[in-house]
C-alpha cells in the first residue's frame, strides 16, 4: 500500500534543509501558476491525438486509503510499477504509488464506468449502480490526468511530515465532531500533494449535514475541505 512506504527517520534528519527548500518551491510554483494549476485536474480526452499516440501509456496510481485511479504519460519517462510519481489532481498536483502498468484501453474504460457509476451513488445505492445501472461512457467523455515525472528523493521525504500533519488534522476533525454532535465517524485524512486541498473519508449510516463543519475546517487550514464517504473507496480501486 501507498501510505506503507517506508522512509527512516535519519533520512529526514540529513534532509532538513532540502525539506524547507522543496515545501517554499512547491509553495512559490503554486502561487506563480495559479491560473495553470486551477485548470489542472480535468484531464485529457481519451479520442485526444495524444492519448491515441502509440507512445502514450497508461498507468493505475494509488494514493493514500487505497485510492486508485487511471493516468497516462508517454513511454520516454521510462516509469514502473512502484515508482513514486507527480501527477495531475484536482486544481493541483499529487504525488502516488504506481501499482499497475501496460493498463489496456478496455480495462480503463471499464475502470473510468465503474468509478464514474459509484461515484455518482448515495452510499446506499452503489451495489446496485454497479449492478444494474451501469452507464457505458465513450472515448468523448472520458478524461485521463497525466503522469508528469518520477518524484524526487525529497519530495519522498516530505511524505513523512505530511503523514503527520494528516494525523494532526484526523484528531482534530474527530474532536469537531464530538463537539457537534455529528453522526459520523472520521476515519481518515489526506492532504492532497500540493496542500491545495484536505479530505477527510467518513462513515454515516445516514445523511449528515456538515456543511459548519467544512467552514469551521477550512478558516482553520486555509485550504479546501472535501467530505468524501469511505464507502466508496472500495469502488474507487482497480482490479484488471
Amino acid at each position: 500500500m501507498f501510505h506503507n512506504t517506508a522512509i527512516t527517520t535519519n533520512i529526514i534528519n540529513n534532509n532538513d534543509i532540502i525539506s524547507e527548500l522543496s515545501v517554499k518551491e512547491r509553495l512559490s510554483d503554486t502561487t506563480t501558476n495559479e491560473k495553470v494549476v486551477d485548470n489542472l485536474g480535468k484531464g485529457t480526452r481519451l479520442d485526444s491525438d495524444i492519448l491515441n499516440q502509440e507512445t502514450t501509456l497508461f498507468y493505475v496510481v494509488e494514493f493514500k486509503g487505497g485510492r486508485s485511479d487511471l493516468f497516462y504519460c508517454q513511454r520516454e519517462l521510462n516509469i514502473k510499477v512502484n515508482d513514486l510519481v507527480i501527477v495531475e489532481a484536482d486544481r493541483g498536483h499529487d504525488l502516488g504509488k504506481v501499482t499497475m502498468e501496460d493498463i489496456t484501453r478496455q480495462q480503463l474504460e471499464q475502470f473510468y464506468c465503474q468509478l464514474k457509476n459509484s461515484s455518482n451513488a448515495t452510499s446506499e445505492e452503489v451495489t446496485s449502480t454497479l449492478v444494474e445501472k451501469k452507464k457505458w461512457f465513450a472515448a468523448n467523455q472520458i478524461y485521463i490526468k497525466k503522469i508528469f515525472r518520477l518524484a524526487r528523493p525529497d519530495e519522498i521525504v516530505l511524505l513523512i511530515t505530511k503523514s503527520q500533519d494528516e494525523q494532526k488534522a484526523l484528531v482534530v476533525c474527530q474532536t469537531k465532531i464530538k463537539q457537534k454532535k455529528l453522526s459520523m465517524q472520521i476515519v481518515d485524512a489526506e492532504y492532497q500533494w500540493d496542500r491545495r486541498k484536505l479530505t477527510f473519508y467518513f462513515i454515516a449510516e445516514k445523511r449528515v449535514d456538515f456543511r459548519e463543519l467544512v467552514r469551521e475546517l477550512f478558516k482553520l487550514y486555509k485550504t479546501r475541505i472535501w467530505m468524501y464517504s469511505a464507502s466508496f473507496l472500495k469502488s474507487s480501486q482497480f482490479s484488471a
